[in-house]
């Protein structure tokens, strides 16, 4: 039986399966890469870790970075990467208006409302005036794709304005999800409230499966107001 992710506090039991996802390496990590541009000596945090995989390629692209992630064998897989001086165990332990760059891959389609915008809160507080910061997740304008190169769901019984829960089977580690759908609006609007500024919507390559053209995850570019 496949292993089912259903709460934030549970994706530890998949670490070795989020190392291992190449596809998606391939796809989101690459597109932020490009994205953040030449790192070396930038200071960068990395908002939910996670086992450290983008914390550890910015590092070696020459990044000053540091982490945070509420899981503690989050924390400890990515201090195992990037040193465990750089993980703050912590949110009050991040110091404010510190970076020139935050990152934030893949939480906000695992954590309820609140949760949303209590990171984006946070995010705002600890990014320099002039800093950016680059915020993905699972590209909502695809909810009622029922598979993608990375994922399989059911189809769904909502519309796309409704914020919504749904299962989806990941085809890389074969383990079950549960994630949240919102409208891009929605997360906009949110953004606003925490004071951020919308730069730009960047979206992962496109491709066509099964006579549907795909672009998985969707990032945010983001300032202070």
């Amino acid at each position: 039986m496949s292993t089912s992710i259903s709460e934030q506090s549970e994706w530890a039991r998949v670490s070795k399966e989020l190392e291992a996802e190449n596809l998606k390496l391939a796809s989101y990590d690459s597109t932020l890469l490009d994205l953040l541009g030449n790192v070396m000596g930038k200071r960068l945090l990395d908002y939910g870790c996670g086992p450290g995989v983008l914390a550890s390629a910015l590092q070696r692209g020459g990044a000053d970075i540091r982490a945070y992630d509420i899981s503690e064998e989050m924390r400890k897989l990515c201090g195992d990467k990037i040193g465990h001086e750089r993980v703050y165990v912590g949110v009050d332990a991040i110091p404010q208006e510190n970076f020139e760059g935050v990152i934030c891959n893949l939480v906000l389609c695992i954590v309820n409302e609140e949760e949303v915008r209590k990171i984006s809160r946070n995010i705002t507080d600890v990014l320099q005036q002039e800093g950016r910061a680059f915020i993905g997740f699972c590209n909502p304008l695809i909810f009622n794709v029922a598979e993608s190169r990375l994922d399989l769901r059911k189809q769904s019984e909502h519309n796309y304005e409704e914020n919504h829960r749904y299962w989806k089977t990941k085809k890389e580690g074969g383990y079950r999800i549960v994630e949240e759908h919102r409208p891009i609006r929605w997360y906009e609007q949110v953004f606003t409230e925490a004071g951020l500024i919308v730069l730009d919507k960047h979206f992962t390559l496109e491709y066509e499966l099964k006579g549907r053209k795909i672009q998985d995850f969707i990032i945010f570019e983001l300032k202070k107001k």
